[in-house]
């Protein structure tokens, strides 16, 4: 890496230790993150089965003061989390962090990334989040992780999306060409880059993007020279295009897994009828390769400011078999888990409660994103999945007799239910709720 870049990089970070979030905050119900965060996800989404998380060794790669790492060591148990910041002041805050929340199975070093062979670890999974895109050359750091990557190992990186932060990039170029990011700076920058934008006319472009990103900060100095320092005056910020980041995959013997918040790069929710496309969008997405669907998505709505995504070693291929392909032969061999951030004792509280009151369970009120309106269950299927909090995992034929013995008649024709019908009501629940990962099926 360039040691000049590495230098204003570190000076900018030992300035303002980045996130700066106050050490007891705790993540715990921080439901969303716990789950991106949780190796269960992307290794369901990679193997179909479910991992036990216990001794894995993980690298959360710029872990700045360690508020990611916090949630990696929450949503990992028994997981070993590394660290490793080119700031010091950075990695002294994580130190901290992980000493106040009693977490010990932890290692941080103020270290390049270009040096993290020297630790000798090999990883069952790389978090890279909000740093790869500041490097002049991410993909010579992909290659790099990729070669302390265990064979079925997963690494989760992100890019700034070119189109998306288009008008960050100009004022970075803008403030470069004025002297602002030719070298240290701090306070003074700050308050440069403030005065500029508060004497711009209304009517300037530039204007109206920093009023609608920090209008509402004018009163918090703290934030909003936060704001200014990873938006207006960051080193070394560059946007990338699908494309792109499809070419540094192949180049370092990576694959494409899936996007992080997958259910939100589907080109057909564009549409007002995702069904019934216009013929030409019809014809031209049955063949479509996956990296061609998301450089259309991005082309079409550009609002993601990060592609963000997991990937894994390209000689492992994906094992998954579509639930909907599946024979009763498959679902005779299932078995049927929660995912594991669902099993906070809140959640299984609030569970029960629905059950108690005879209402719907809402899955999306406490993981939100993999939906895009709400997944729920009414009472009667909700006290069949009982089980699920209670037991690790569950035998697809163990659901179905606790099902009939629930709901032992057909509700239209009042005589005795089928085993043949209770099979298929709770395939219906089950791959509707799988689908979104908050129940995992393996066989």
């Amino acid at each position: 890496m360039n040691q000049k870049l590495i230098e204003l990089l570190q000076n900018q970070y030992d300035n303002l230790p980045y996130p700066q979030i106050p050490l007891e905050q705790s993540p715990q119900e921080y439901y969303d993150t716990l789950f991106i965060h949780d190796l269960t996800t992307p290794y369901y989404l990679y193997q179909q089965k479910i991992i036990d998380t216990k001794d894995k060794l993980i690298l959360d790669a710029g872990c700045g003061t360690g508020w990611t790492s916090l949630f990696l060591a929450y949503a990992n148990p028994g997981a070993k989390i590394i660290g490793v910041d080119l700031s010091p002041k950075s990695i002294e805050v994580a130190q901290a962090r992980f000493r106040h929340h009693g977490f010990t199975n932890a290692e941080f070093y103020a270290l390049s990334l270009d040096n993290i062979k020297q630790l000798n670890y090999v990883f069952d999974y790389i978090n890279c989040d909000e740093v790869i895109y500041l490097l002049p050359k991410p993909e010579n750091i992909l290659k790099l992780f990729q070669s302390v990557l265990k064979e079925q190992g997963i690494i989760r990186v992100n890019f700034h999306s070119y189109y998306q932060r288009s008008n960050f990039f100009r004022m970075q170029q803008l403030f470069q060409n004025i002297g602002l990011l030719n070298d240290d700076y701090g306070d003074l920058e700050v308050q440069l880059v403030q005065e500029t934008m508060s004497n711009l006319k209304e009517s300037v472009q530039a204007k109206q993007v920093w009023q609608s990103q920090c209008s509402k900060f004018l009163s918090q100095p703290k934030k909003m020279k936060e704001i200014i320092m990873v938006n207006y005056l960051l080193q070394g910020d560059k946007g990338y295009t699908v494309p792109q980041v499809f070419n540094m995959l192949k180049s370092s013997s990576l694959n494409f897994l899936s996007m992080v918040m997958w259910r939100k790069w589907n080109i057909r929710d564009l549409f007002k009828k995702p069904h019934d496309l216009p013929e030409i969008w019809e014809m031209g997405l049955e063949d479509i390769s996956l990296e061609d669907e998301l450089s259309l998505y991005e082309l079409i709505n550009p609002v993601h400011r990060l592609i963000d995504f997991w990937c894994v070693n390209k000689s492992t291929p994906s094992m998954i078999s579509p639930l909907i392909t599946w024979h009763k032969e498959d679902w005779q061999k299932a078995k049927i888990a929660l995912h594991p951030r669902f099993k906070s004792p809140k959640i299984k509280a609030d569970f029960v409660r629905t059950i108690e009151k005879k209402e719907s369970f809402l899955f999306n009120r406490y993981i939100a994103f993999p939906a895009l309106g709400n997944v729920e269950i009414e009472s009667s299927i909700a006290s069949c999945f009982l089980l699920l909090w209670e037991q690790e995992k569950v035998s697809f034929s163990e659901l179905v007799k606790r099902w009939l013995t629930i709901q032992p008649y057909d509700l239209l024709s009042l005589q005795s239910k089928s085993e043949l019908l209770a099979i298929k009501e709770l395939i219906n629940e089950i791959v509707k709720l799988e689908s979104f990962l908050y129940i995992l099926v393996e066989k």
